[in-house]
């Protein structure tokens, strides 16, 4: 905004941002001729390492054919069903794991609850989110053909945070499809679905002459000026099969001195009959009547007090109010736009617990995660599963001048 003595600075010269001459999208596809079949590999190479590449801008776009195996019978794709294609995507540079995200259906279900809101909903649409049984925007009913992109932002925390070229470094993207497609579709009958493309779409970045040359005279000084410490923030999806049908129930996610610093832990409850049954939305979280969730790191627990939930009576207000927060904590927007209002949330509750501020003693040691549960119940539902997307700092060292890239652990 324009303060008052600006408005008088009337010969001010203008600021023209020329700094790159030329950005345009390239095409990049699997290494070999991939059938694209269940638990396949699929390899997608860079081979050009003197371009600088906008990595947090691509995507890897998707194209396919859903079949219903009896016309007659409802089927469709379901909400987010491009990300349930795939079991795992991994991103290296210079061999070395940069982010990967397992199960990314319900990584970025997960996420995207907590992450967008309303006025996201129909650029979500290409991704496959916002899918129902009346939307059906990604496919062509008369040929059966669908299509739509994954970008690396919506997948992993590395492309959403890390937002400057790279280059000089092999890079590489590797996925791994899902053994089944039954979390892609809901239905009264089975549906085939096949892959027919997969390809990793990316921006060439072309600087102009002075910033080619800013470039080469700082990489020129030497092995220690090339160095880059490319920090962001890691999403790692954490799985409890079953809690205990008892009225309380903790678990131990992960004891490790390599564990980076969590920030924010997302929590979904789901029945078990909901994951790759095609009669189920994958995405359809329940409230398991839960009064209280409470997470360890070490001996500090997070939130300070209970929240003494209460689903049956609406009494959810605390639980609300961190989900509602988590966009202004987490990017900083002045304003929020959950994607649920206050009423629409028991029906598909997703919980975040913030643990930014921690002490000393959490950052420097072995970080031993917990999270306790409580219910309302006499017990927990049967079969009630668990998921935690737990998401932690990192650092990758990565040096311009010789491709090496490194791992380093932040607390």
């Amino acid at each position: 905004m324009m303060t008052t003595s600006e408005k008088i600075e009337v010969f001010t010269e203008p600021i023209l941002d020329n700094s790159i001459v030329s950005l345009q999208e390239h095409t990049y596809k699997p290494y070999g001729s991939p059938k694209f079949q269940n638990s396949d590999e699929i390899r997608i190479p860079v081979h050009f390492q003197d371009i600088i590449l906008d990595i947090s801008e691509s995507y890897i776009y998707i194209e396919g054919t859903f079949e219903t195996t009896d016309a007659t019978k409802k089927c469709y794709l379901s909400n987010n069903s491009l990300a349930f294609l795939f079991d795992e995507i991994r991103y290296e540079m210079g061999g070395e794991k940069v982010a990967a995200v397992r199960k990314p259906g319900i990584t970025t279900a997960l996420k995207t609850m907590v992450s967008f809101g309303t006025a996201h909903t129909k650029p979500l649409l290409t991704c496959g989110w916002g899918l129902n049984e009346k939307k059906q925007d990604i496919l062509d009913l008369s040929s059966n053909i669908f299509s739509g992109k994954l970008p690396l932002k919506y997948l992993m925390g590395f492309a959403e945070d890390y937002t400057k070229g790279i280059f000089n470094v092999k890079q590489e993207l590797i996925i791994i499809i899902a053994r089944t497609f039954s979390n892609c579709y809901i239905g009264e009958v089975e549906a085939n679905i096949k892959i027919n493309k997969i390809e990793w779409k990316i921006r060439h970045i072309i600087p102009e002459d002075r910033q080619k040359l800013k470039i080469l005279s700082r990489i020129n000084k030497g092995s220690n000026s090339a160095n880059i410490h490319m920090t962001f923030r890691t999403w790692d999806l954490y799985e409890l099969p079953a809690l205990r049908e008892t009225s309380s129930d903790v678990w131990a996610i992960r004891t490790s001195t390599s564990l980076e610093k969590p920030r924010y832990i997302i929590i979904g409850f789901q029945d078990n009959n909901n994951s790759e049954n095609f009669k189920n939305n994958a995405t359809q979280f329940t409230s398991a009547n839960v009064s209280d969730i409470r997470v360890y790191l070490n001996s500090t627990v997070f939130p300070y007090e209970r929240w003494n939930l209460d689903f049956t009576k609406k009494l959810y207000a605390a639980a609300y109010y961190n989900y509602e927060n988590f966009q202004r904590s987490y990017y900083g927007r002045e304003f929020n736009d959950p994607m649920m209002h206050f009423g629409e949330y028991t029906k598909n509750p997703v919980f975040l617990v913030d643990c930014v501020h921690q002490t000393e003693n959490v950052k420097s040691s072995t970080v031993d995660v917990k999270i306790e549960f409580q219910t309302r119940d006499s017990k927990f539902p049967k079969d009630t599963k668990v998921y935690a997307l737990i998401i932690h700092d990192s650092i990758i060292n990565y040096n311009i001048l010789n491709g090496s890239v490194s791992n380093q652990s932040v607390f």
